[in-house]
């Protein structure tokens, strides 16, 4: 009898984070987003934020739509698990123009992504940003592995079928 590693899979949307400490494919879909991955290399767990803004105007509630908010939250969560900042491996996807989305905004989210993970000591080992493709991101929790397909076309359906079946479209 073979053993297989089974894995968990979680589509992460826009404004939500995801934290595994068991083995995990954690999928998100990004355009003008940013999506941060977090690894910590010791106790090989892993997780992952996606935002779509840098920060909240002051008289705005906390939310995980802004990095600010997001990236400390989910560093949070690796540090209940007593995992130390120090091992730590943050990488950052996204922040592309595509069909006409502000490349102002898509760059701002960025810069405070990298800002946020350097006040919170993270080390950045990797970042694809920018540019006018969609990014569709696949990350390993327990690996630390991600890869990346770049798009023209950013469709919800590529990644979670379920969605289109709900809305009654055809596949």
């Amino acid at each position: 009898m073979e053993n297989k590693l089974q894995f968990y899979r979680c589509m992460i949307d826009p404004g939500y984070i995801a934290f595994s400490e068991e083995p995990t494919l954690l999928f998100a879909v990004c355009g003008r987003g940013v999506v941060v991955t977090l690894w910590d290399r010791v106790n090989r767990l892993g997780g992952m934020a996606h935002c779509i803004f840098p920060k909240r105007a002051f008289h705005d509630k906390p939310a995980n739509y802004y990095a600010q908010d997001a990236i400390p939250l989910l560093v949070k969560q690796f540090i209940k698990c007593d995992s130390d900042t120090d091992n730590l491996e943050a990488q950052i996807f996204g922040g592309g123009y595509i069909r006409g989305a502000s490349k102002k905004t898509a760059v701002t989210t960025v810069k405070a992504a990298r800002r946020m993970l350097k006040k919170l000591h993270v080390e950045i080992v990797s970042e694809d940003v920018g540019g006018s493709l969609g990014k569709k991101i696949v990350f390993n929790t327990s690996a630390g592995d991600t890869a990346i397909i770049k798009t023209k076309a950013i469709r919800m359906t590529d990644w979670a079928p379920e969605y289109a079946l709900n809305k009654g479209s055809k596949l």
